[in-house]
């Protein structure tokens, strides 16, 4: 194995004979530490590389660090059908408030509650946002920009932000059956 994956402070998004992706898949992170994947000092790396590398900004969370250009090894062109991977966009990179809901969640669970409250408020301004009317939840936004780029009125970010809004009012994680 390569010695450099060792020094990695997230988990790797795959790895396969001679080859792995050496980028963060953020909600893949936050899912690993939300269901105790991590153990105490990953969970730490995670979240403080997240935070070094800007995230949540501007708004909670690019869903994937660094992104991938043209020219990288793990670029497929398919990623320009429709532009929706492009680099901040979509899955490269943009912003998706569902895993935002997630993120406030993560920092509640690490005992990282004004981040979280912080991010919390972040979260209801993306959210608040909107092309056609406010509240419009969309499904993803600009990676810099965070301008609204997908479709509006989704469930799962709506969902994510009562979530994530609840658990900073209890200062806990909810699991099933709490909410």
């Amino acid at each position: 194995m390569d010695p450099v994956l060792v020094k990695r402070p997230f988990f790797l998004p795959y790895m396969a004979f001679r080859d792995y992706g050496d980028y963060c898949d953020v909600f893949g992170n936050l899912l690993a530490v939300l269901f105790g994947i991590a153990n105490p000092a990953q969970e730490k790396r995670i979240l403080d590389y997240l935070y070094q590398v800007g995230i949540a900004e501007p708004y909670p969370v690019r869903v994937l660090h660094p992104v991938i250009h043209p020219g990288s090894k793990d670029w497929r062109e398919y990623y320009r059908n429709n532009n929706l991977n492009l680099p901040d966009q979509y899955h490269n990179g943009g912003i998706w408030p569902f895993v935002g809901g997630f993120y406030v969640a993560v920092l509640v669970k690490a005992g990282r509650l004004e981040e979280a409250r912080r991010q919390l408020a972040k979260l209801a301004e993306v959210n608040h946002q909107g092309v056609s009317e406010e509240w419009e939840f969309n499904e993803w936004c600009h990676g810099r920009t965070g301008r609204p780029m997908g479709y509006p009125h989704q469930a799962w970010s709506a969902g994510m932000y009562v979530y994530a809004h609840r658990c900073v009012a209890e200062g806990r994680v909810l699991v099933f059956g709490d909410v």
